[in-house]
């Protein structure tokens, strides 16, 4: 079993909970950092609400897939642009719900020796080619908008009003089931903000589809997709922006804003050689070589303790790897 006497070695997202803050104040600096006890601490806070999230999680998915394919048939059916957008948007939600409940699956899997970091990346390769997909599916609503602007098609707005209707009071209710789960959980609370929008989405086609009905202007139906597929093409982005910069172990924070936290210790004259990357979301890795005033050697024990500390709580690097030098 390995041991690291004074380094920061977590193997898991940052915790940010009463029970991980209460043990790092009573882990002296001298004490065994075992991978054990990473197991042991994580299933000590954790494990009382997994179980519960996946749960919540596996219900809001199931609902939320079952609504995305019936928008499709009806939207399809009906003729009806907006309700095929509004049912790509809900797909681009159905992943956003898969990718947490993934995240909390993997947390509880022993990766391999070879795979160092575990399988955290998973999730991040699997939004990248999420956003690769959703941009794809924007591009045919655009062509399709532009299509139908210059022959304009009859929708069948019962059926579009209808769906659309239900798809509003499922997305109500999976907000309520999400509710449901670990409020702390950041996977949750951003399934719940997908949910939240993609209800303001519905409010719109629907009174869109109450304009058409009383109006007969059904290029109504061509602005509602494209307003739907702009808002989709903004997650897209983000999406992409996000899970490229972590694959090309771009820092997820400001180099010199940290260099300036940890140089504020009077102990370190200079940090040079300095990493920061993301393996996944709250799950910073940092390497360093610290130059330390020689007179501070015998306390360099302590000071690595709390530039540990300090970094875990203010910018949730579990793991670090620093090298000290003096003069």
């Amino acid at each position: 079993m390995e041991n690291c006497k004074f380094g920061l070695n977590d193997h898991k997202p940052f915790l940010n909970d009463k029970n991980d803050h209460h043990h790092e104040h009573h882990h002296h600096h001298n004490e065994s950092c075992s991978h054990a006890h990473d197991h042991e601490h994580e299933h000590g806070h954790s494990h009382d609400h997994r179980g519960t999230d996946k749960k919540v999680l596996k219900w809001a998915l199931s609902i939320t897939l079952v609504t995305m394919f019936l928008e499709f048939f009806y939207g399809f059916l009906s003729n009806s642009l907006a309700l095929i957008s509004d049912a790509i948007h809900m797909f681009t939600h159905s992943f956003a719900l898969i990718i947490s409940l993934v995240a909390i699956i993997i947390a509880s899997k022993k990766a391999p020796i070879s795979k160092t970091f575990g399988f955290y990346r998973i999730e991040v390769l699997a939004a990248f080619v999420n956003g690769i997909t959703i941009i794809l599916s924007i591009v045919w609503i655009i062509y399709e908008a532009v299509l139908r602007f210059f022959n304009p098609q009859i929708i069948d707005i019962k059926t579009a009003m209808i769906v659309a209707f239900i798809g509003l009071v499922i997305n109500i209710v999976t907000g309520v089931i999400l509710m449901q789960g670990d409020k702390d959980n950041i996977n949750l609370k951003s399934a719940f903000v997908h949910m939240l929008s993609d209800a303001l989405s519905s409010v719109a086609i629907i009174i869109g589809y109450v304009v058409i009905y009383f109006t007969q202007w059904y290029f109504v139906d061509i602005i509602l997709a494209v307003i739907v597929a702009c808002v989709i093409a903004k997650w897209a982005m983000d999406i992409l922006k996000n899970s490229v910069n972590t694959l090309m172990e771009s820092s997820p924070l400001d180099i010199t804003e940290v260099k300036e936290f940890i140089e504020r210790h009077h102990e370190v004259l200079e940090l040079h050689d300095v990493h920061i990357w993301e393996i996944t979301q709250d799950m910073y890795n940092m390497t360093a070589h610290v130059k330390i005033d020689k007179k501070s050697l015998e306390n360099y024990e302590q000071l690595l303790h709390e530039i540990n500390h300090e970094l875990k709580e203010k910018y949730k690097i579990v793991h670090t790897t620093f090298q000290f030098e003096w003069e």
